[in-house]
């Protein structure tokens, strides 16, 4: 996710005189010492926070009984029925509903928890000496503590309630289409712990060179601010190579579960239409679901280490 460091002349960061009477770290309750740990950020802001995954939870369940509810539909058109169509409007609409709710309510929840957030950290760290060029970087670089609550988070739910629920779900139908999707989460468990420890290197050195952005900028020199931005489109490409590594080794095993549910579903005794349509859709949805496991690996990854960052003293 590019970074963009906006370049600061002239501007007045230190702390104001009611900042440097009291000590900020001991404005707000909950936060401690350093108000950059996402425990102390979420206790924090819990009510806003939870408020918001509890809409998401509402509007996961609601998608997942999407497959199900196209299923019947099929099934009751194919026999001149129309209760299942009466199902999947309903669905349909409810989900509409509840992800439009959701979706106004965490923009705004999310853009004033980054906005205080980072006021703090600017005073805190200017305070304790940090130059300006590198409390601007992490100024940016401390989105992503927000963004863990705000997309992170989310896409987690999204991954468990797409790999459970549709495991669930497809158990309905039969258990050996199960046996099939179950086998695929051994090889995803071993890729992603790979990932995980290869991207946490690759966001350092990333983090490292977007640190000096501001000072190579201010420097004015054309070599360095041309090498400094090559530097960070290599960082960034071998980070986008990682991921498309993990997603084709990814999509071998994935295209051997599709081809057994295939075989399996089919040759269900009494197997109507719809039902099929459903067992495949829930298969994509627990497909879906592992895909977005790198791109969650990788921001946590990228967390870690802008944490680690924003704790240094200077």
């Amino acid at each position: 996710m590019p970074i963009d460091i906006p370049v600061i002349s002239q501007v007045d960061l230190s702390p104001p005189a009611s900042v440097k009477t009291k000590p900020f770290a001991n404005q707000r309750s909950g936060i401690g010492a350093s108000p950059f740990r996402l425990r102390a950020l979420f206790a924090e802001n819990r009510i806003r926070i939870l408020a918001t995954y509890a809409l998401f939870t509402i509007e996961n369940l609601l998608r997942l009984a999407q497959p199900f509810a196209l299923g019947w539909a099929i099934n009751d058109l194919l026999t001149g029925q129309m209760l299942g169509v009466s199902v999947l409007v309903g669905q349909h609409v409810l989900h509409l509903l509840v992800g439009l709710v959701r979706q106004v309510y965490d923009t705004r929840t999310f853009s004033a928890i980054y906005s205080d957030l980072a006021t703090r950290m600017i005073v805190s760290q200017r305070a304790s000496g940090v130059d300006v060029s590198r409390v601007t970087a992490r100024a940016s670089l401390s989105r992503e503590f927000v963004e863990f609550f705000e997309r992170s988070i989310p896409m987690l739910m999204k991954v468990g309630f797409s790999v459970a629920g549709s495991v669930i779900m497809l158990a309905w139908y039969d258990w050996m289409i199960v046996a099939c999707c179950l086998g695929l989460l051994i090889p995803a468990a071993l890729l992603s712990r790979h990932y995980s420890k290869w991207t946490r290197r690759l966001s350092r050195g990333l983090h490292d060179e977007l640190e000096k952005e501001v000072d190579v900028i201010h420097s004015q020199n054309e070599i360095d601010v041309r090498n400094h931005f090559d530097e960070v489109a290599r960082w960034r490409i071998k980070l986008s190579n990682a991921e498309a590594i993990n997603f084709g080794l990814m999509e071998c095993f994935i295209l051997g579960a599709i081809v057994a549910v295939l075989f399996r579903a089919c040759h269900l005794p009494t197997v109507q239409a719809g039902d099929i349509f459903a067992v495949f859709r829930y298969l994509m949805l627990l497909l879906m679901g592992l895909d977005g496991l790198p791109r969650l690996i990788q921001q946590v990854s990228r967390l870690r280490d802008v944490s680690s960052r924003l704790h240094k003293p200077t």
